[in-house]
């Protein structure tokens, strides 16, 4: 990944001192953490649990939109590429049972969301993919992209540094999505994507914690 920087964890004790890096735009810019791994886990149970009221990509988000509302979708179909790239690579190492169980459910909500996204997309007549110019998305800090050498590092970590090097991926995934909900948030005016991007920020918020809490009980 890009440049590492340390993060402060408020509430998290990393008995093991070790410091979370987060690179690039997957920095937890204004997240606030706090609470363990066990309240987190409620959080994002709930917050996964309303997506299915929302259906799927064969709805349209009929209200009218402007262009941060096309950015956004294009952005988090982008983003969620990356994240399935991710959910896959699980199976390459160790992950303890509720970590499985977390990235199991990132999985199952990230696809539906992405059928939902570019079902709007394809209704409103916009191409599911961004434009390619580089500085477009400089504004929100762009899309959080795995690269060769995040997988080959991960693919060849030990059983004991799998899940740590596994979820600082994920998180930097995650908090990436937080600040597009966000950007969107201040942007957007569709309704409907207005209320997907709350939800994204919220349990994506949540996933967040409910990791940082799994690293701090991760021993050394």
């Amino acid at each position: 990944m890009s440049r590492l920087r340390a993060v402060t964890l408020t509430g998290l004790s990393l008995a093991t001192g070790a410091v979370l890096f987060l690179g690039g735009c997957g920095a937890l810019n204004g997240l606030s953490v706090s609470g363990s791994s066990d309240a987190a886990t409620a959080e994002v149970a709930a917050a996964e649990s309303t997506h299915g009221a929302h259906g799927t990509g064969t709805q349209s988000a009929a209200a009218g939109h402007n262009d941060a509302d096309v950015m956004f979708l294009q952005m988090m179909v982008a983003r969620q590429v990356e994240t399935a790239k991710l959910t896959d690579l699980a199976a390459e190492g160790r992950l303890t049972k509720q970590a499985a169980a977390l990235v199991s459910a990132i999985g199952i909500t990230e696809t539906d969301e992405q059928a939902q996204m570019s079902g709007w997309l394809k209704a409103w007549g916009e191409p599911a993919e961004m434009a390619d110019e580089a500085d477009l998305h400089a504004e929100h800090g762009g899309v959080s992209r795995l690269t060769e050498s995040d997988v080959k590092s991960l693919k060849s970590a030990s059983a004991g540094q799998f899940q740590t090097q596994y979820l600082n991926l994920l998180i930097a995934q995650q908090s990436n999505a937080v600040e597009i909900a966000r950007y969107v948030g201040e942007k957007g005016s569709n309704p409907e994507v207005l209320e997907l991007a709350t939800r994204i920020e919220t349990s994506r918020s949540a996933q967040v914690k409910q990791m940082l809490g799994l690293l701090a009980e991760t021993p050394a």
